[in-house]
């Protein structure tokens, strides 16, 4: 590959990958959300994109956000050696007051934390002249975090506002990666997953096991007495109605802090004389539902840690707790395992595999910090050099770690002065660890993006191995399915964007760009979605609780209307019928098709098919792939019924919007509602009669019926005089007289 060349790329560094270059052509012009895989150059891109404003706009600046100052000297260091821009600076909290406002005012690209940039005394600084913004770890960007605050107040006062948002994975749901492209100020999304062309050759192979352990005895009965008392919550909950069942296998952490959550609302409504007593209860319900997390994922030392804070809380449901004689019971039988050497048996499974990876790079996470120290002292039993790297805030009595700590930690593990770093989650976003051989996970974590990052962390510049640890029976399994669900989610989610969806306030835009052919008509590649009130589409009401409707709703005026025929009107002419590919191959079956299609034919001028979910055309049913072609080639030739493939509801839904503004934008084509079939003619009710025979399509049934004259001649016709007429063999011929003349059984 050749190198870049461009007056602020440092000549020799950068040299794209052909993924890279279609991202970034996109990305020069308008704002972007950028899904790429761990390590496959979200900087480089960044870099390019940077140096391209600061090249257009020559007294801009570019101003890149990242969540940690880890991250923030990370890119700092990469921009150093990627542009021929001398003007760079570091701003985070650690920079003294009295620095900032220089160190702004002399540079031309500022790394910093969110948390910096969103302080009152940064908002002195004039984002006028940033005419690009890089949101690190995009994904970050919904609810209250500081990123949706600092793109507003960017697109509020920039001159030339641009934004880039990188992230490898965005979130598991359209809604969730819509929230962060709607607070950014996103126009385009240009995902790539590791299964695209482009991208394969440069994916390095992960290896991923799951190794599970057994809960011992002793442990067992610990957790039994921490679920009696659970128990005994829920139960007392549920005789206050905020519950239906005591059950502990229906009840999670999201569950007790929803009711939490509504008992708080309760009492500041004043809504009745129980709310404070449900306050105390629940508040002890999470705490014990916590203590059993730990001792089925973590072990006995994380909650003995666990036990020791508790005791210290001065809050009324940590001091009923404390007097319950079962909590006292579950301490005592914790002291007494430890001092007796008793632990997770995870712990021991760790010592074990890490041990085999002897002279390499190993990467542990925990979700705690309490099981930092007993799995660095476990390491350290096996003669494995171990370090901990944890986050900056102090939990109780053990202080955190300063973010030069951090730093220091990370170049120490790079030069080989320990060959396991022990993290929390502080590790997960983005940091350049390179070559672990081994990333390991202590326990599963719920969610799809935790999990994803964590994986990252290996298979960076060579094959890396991944290894989960799950307690049997526990929460760790549950926890493992959930990430797993929602990352298969994430997948397919990320999958419809791989085009570049546009991703706006509303589903995307139809832009008048420079492209059009001689007749005025936009080429495809000015063809893109825009929301307008002049367009109105009739849709059926029983698409009323759709995924479809709701995203057509947001292009359109919808009106819902009991139709007769099809499932959308999009003019007076055009009329939609929406057939995903399961239930278009089983009205081709049981004939239903046909009928519609006729009924579509002879009341719309342009009846036309949507076909949803054309990846999976060929593998339903078990119909034979000809059988299907042979169908749609004789929709579309014999009936003149257009076909359009889909992928899902929304593109869909975006289908329809195009179909209705092309007609009633474009074309100037009313829309009209029509509540009544057409009259069936004499001639239709003889073919439909006729189609009714085995094998016997509306093409054929014409045929017959031209042949025999009347219905009547055709059902008297014998298997010789039906073999006479084009398109009836042998087969067909026998089946329809078998039909005819096989005498009716109940």
């Amino acid at each position: 590959m050749e190198c870049v060349k461009h007056p602020l790329i440092r000549d020799g560094t950068i040299s794209l990958r052909k993924y890279q270059e279609s991202i970034v052509s996109r990305a020069f012009d308008e704002s972007t959300l950028v899904v790429l895989p761990t390590g496959l150059g979200k900087t480089v891109v960044a870099a390019m994109v940077a140096a391209h404003r600061l090249h257009e706009h020559e007294n801009s600046k570019v101003l890149f956000l990242a969540p940690t100052k880890p991250l923030v000297v990370q890119h700092y260091e990469s921009f150093k050696k990627f542009l021929n821009v001398e003007e760079l600076a570091v701003l985070t909290g650690q920079t003294p007051t009295q620095e900032r406002a220089g160190l702004w005012k002399d540079s031309k690209i500022i790394f910093a934390t969110p948390q910096t940039v969103e302080n009152p005394q940064f908002r002195k600084f004039d984002l006028n002249d940033v005419s690009l913004v890089i949101f690190d770890e995009a994904h970050r960007a919904i609810g209250d975090y500081s990123y949706v605050s600092i793109a507003k107040n960017y697109f509020e006062n920039a001159k030339n506002p641009q934004v880039l948002a990188l992230t490898a994975s965005p979130g598991g749901t359209m809604g969730k990666i819509t929230e962060v492209c709607q607070n950014l100020g996103v126009k385009i999304v240009e995902a790539k997953t590791d299964q695209d062309a482009d991208v394969k050759p440069y994916i390095q192979e992960i290896e991923i096991d799951w190794v599970k352990v057994e809960l011992p005895g002793e442990i067992m009965e610990i957790k039994k007495i921490l679920e009696d008392i659970l128990r005994d919550k829920m139960r007392l909950l549920k005789g206050l109605d905020y519950v239906d069942s005591a059950a502990l296998n229906k009840i999670g952490k999201r569950d007790l802090l929803s009711i939490q959550s509504e008992i708080r609302k309760d009492i500041v409504a004043g809504s009745g004389s129980g709310n404070y007593q449900a306050a105390t209860i629940i508040a002890s319900a999470i705490k014990i539902n916590h203590a059993i997390e730990l001792l089925e994922t973590q072990g006995l030392s994380a909650l003995h840690e666990y036990f020791a804070r508790m005791t210290k809380q001065p809050s009324k449901a940590v001091a009923k707790l404390n007097r319950d004689d079962r909590l006292s019971k579950a301490r005592v039988l914790t002291e007494e395992l430890i001092e007796k050497g008793f632990e997770h048996p995870k712990l021991e499974e760790l010592a074990k595999i890490v041990s085999g990876y002897h002279g390499k790079k190993v990467l542990v996470f925990t979700q705690y910090r309490d099981s930092v120290d007993a799995i660095i002292s476990k390491l350290n039993e096996h003669d494995i050099l171990a370090h901990e790297f944890i986050g900056q805030q102090a939990k109780g009595v053990k202080k955190g770690m300063t973010q030069k700590k951090q730093l220091d930690v990370l170049d120490k593990f790079r030069e080989g002065k320990f060959t396991a770093l022990v993290a929390t989650s502080v590790a997960e976003e983005g940091l350049d660890i390179p070559k672990v051989d081994l990333v390991l996970f202590y326990e599963p974590v719920p969610s799809e993006i935790r999990s994803i990052q964590r994986r990252g962390r290996t298979g960076r510049t060579e094959a890396g191995r991944v290894i989960v640890l799950l307690a049997k029976g526990t929460r760790d399994e549950g926890y493992f399915w959930a990430a797993y669900h929602k990352e298969k989610q994430m997948k397919n989610t990320v999958k419809d964007l791989k085009q570049g969806l546009r991703q706006q306030t509303t589903i995307g835009e139809f832009e008048h760009e420079k492209n059009f052919t001689a007749k005025g008509q936009q080429n495809i590649s000015g063809f893109e979605f825009e929301k307008t009130g002049e367009v109105l589409v009739y849709a059926d009401i029983r698409e009323r609780n759709s995924l479809l409707l709701k995203t057509l709703s947001e292009c359109c005026r919808v009106e819902m209307k009991r139709l007769e025929v099809g499932d959308f009107i999009a003019s007076d002419r055009a009329c939609i019928e929406r057939k995903t590919v399961q239930d278009f191959l089983q009205s081709i079956i049981d004939k239903r098709l046909m009928s519609q299609l006729a009924e579509m034919k002879r009341n719309f001028e342009k009846p036309i098919i949507l076909l949803e979910g054309v990846d999976s055309f060929y593998i339903h049913r078990g119909i034979h792939p000809n059988a299907i072609r042979g169908a749609i080639s004789s929709i579309v030739l014999n009936h003149g019924v257009s076909i359009i493939p889909t992928e899902n509801e929304r593109d869909t839904a975006e289908m329809v919007y195009a179909i209705a503004k092309r007609e009633q934008v474009d074309e100037k084509r009313p829309i009209s509602l029509r509540g009544e079939r057409k009259p069936i003619l004499f001639s239709e009710k003889q073919r439909f009669v006729v189609e009714s025979l085995p094998h016997v399509s509306a093409v054929l049934a014409d045929r017959l019926l031209t042949r025999f004259k009347t219905v009547e001649n055709v059902m008297k016709a014998s298997k010789k005089e039906l073999m006479e007429v084009e398109g009836v063999g042998e087969k067909k011929a026998e089946d329809i007289s078998k039909v005819l003349k096989h005498v009716y059984k109940e």
